[in-house]
């Protein structure tokens, strides 16, 4: 087995917690070098991202050379994994664990630059499906500029279409004013994300009617639903717990200063 599908085999037993991993390993495996570090039935694993590879991070980490994720079965792999980081460069760590903060925190200065929040369902949980939201697996014109005030192109909502994802949305005649979407973002996880309702009919509802209509409709397709905000943001928060989500993943971003 190749090594890049040894590790997503052990990520994907935590698929949630380790979904950042899993999709940058799924978009990124060309220019990305993954490490698998093994010690009997223990694991490690180190995902070094050049940080011009990505967009987002280029945009928004300048200063840094690598975006480093990991995740290990035990802390004592830790230390090896440490030592596969390139000597003077500088990182944006991406951690989903408290515990690997605390273990950087011995061997880096570190400073928090942005966390998040992922929100998912629980066993058994049934989300109603309103009468007022129309579902759509075609690109609607109408509801780019709804989304594209979230910040996602055109570009890339035709690309998140092209692989399933769909559209929720509430209009007033032919006018959208609300919608989200639901989009692959790993093999098992699908992303509740691009949710916009207009300014002028905010305090309607309309945000919880289509993102609890589009959790319903992505487990009925049989995937995990994931809804990720930044922790400082807490209208989106409070309509996560609202509708019954609860927290599975604290991520949080790092960077270093070189010692």
């Amino acid at each position: 087995m190749h090594q890049n599908d040894q590790i997503m085999t052990r990520l994907r037993k935590e698929p949630l917690k380790n979904v950042s991993l899993l999709k940058m390993i799924t978009s990124f495996h060309e220019v990305m070098e993954s490490h698998l570090v093994e010690h009997g039935d223990q694991w490690g694993v180190l995902l070094l991202l050049p940080a011009t590879a990505y967009a987002y991070d280029h945009r928004v980490y300048p200063q840094a050379d690598y975006i480093v994720f990991m995740d290990y079965s035990n802390p004592e792999l830790f230390p090896a994994l440490l030592q596969l980081l390139p000597l003077k460069a500088k990182f944006v760590f991406k951690l989903q664990d408290v515990k690997y903060t605390k273990a950087l925190s011995a061997h880096f200065s570190i400073e928090k630059v942005r966390g998040f929040f992922s929100y998912s369902t629980t066993e058994g949980q049934i989300f109603p499906k309103d009468k007022e939201v129309v579902i759509n697996h075609l690109v609607d014109d109408r509801l780019i500029p709804l989304w594209a005030a979230n910040h996602y192109t055109k570009d890339e909502i035709e690309d998140y279409f092209q692989s399933g994802a769909f559209s929720v949305s509430i209009f007033q005649g032919d006018n959208p004013v609300s919608t989200c979407l639901a989009f692959r973002n790993e093999e098992t996880i699908w992303e509740i994300g691009a949710v916009h309702t207009l300014e002028s009919s905010q305090r309607n509802g309309y945000a919880k009617k289509v993102v609890r209509t589009a959790i319903q409709e992505t487990l009925a397709l049989g995937f995990i639903p994931r809804y990720h905000v930044l922790e400082t943001n807490q209208a989106s928060i409070k309509l996560a717990e609202s509708i019954g989500l609860v927290p599975c993943v604290h991520l949080e971003h790092w960077i270093n200063y070189i010692q």
